[in-house]
């Protein structure tokens, strides 16, 4: 039986040895590996990182752009505004002066014919204009 378990031993321990050998190493290459897809997976994270603060960074000075424009067109609509407001206002004056003038002209017009239309209604002007129509006469004969 001594020789059955020194056979037995002389089988089992080298296995045991290599088994455990194999163990270790695969231990040390599955760290190994492990410390590997670590490292891809962080350096594709930072790139992710990089490339998404590029993005962000992209769409700030676009809407920095936008905001700019929107600003700008904001200003060109009042200028719009205010231009349109003073052409009213002188448009209102413009009409203001235009009836002053029309009611003065109005006036001097009512102030003359009411004063052509009292002389007319005066005997002493009905023979000046009988005289006045008669030389003109006199001389369209000659």
């Amino acid at each position: 039986m001594e020789s059955f378990i020194h056979t037995f031993l002389v089988a089992c321990i080298p296995s045991i040895i290599a088994g455990v050998v194999s163990y270790f190493v695969a231990c040390k290459n599955a760290n190994s590996q492990i410390k590997i897809v670590k490292e891809q997976h962080k350096n594709e994270i930072d790139k992710l990182m990089q490339q998404h603060q590029i993005d962000i960074d992209n769409l700030n000075e676009a809407h920095r752009l936008e905001m700019t424009a929107k600003e700008q067109d904001h200003k060109n609509q009042l200028e719009i505004q205010q231009k349109d407001f003073e052409n009213a206002l002188l448009k209102q004056e413009k009409e203001g002066e235009n009836a002053m003038a029309t009611e003065a002209v109005k006036g001097l017009f009512n102030l003359f014919g009411g004063a052509i239309n009292t002389a007319m209604t005066t005997p002493e002007g009905l023979k000046l204009l009988n005289d006045s129509i008669k030389s003109s006469h006199k001389k369209d004969e000659e």
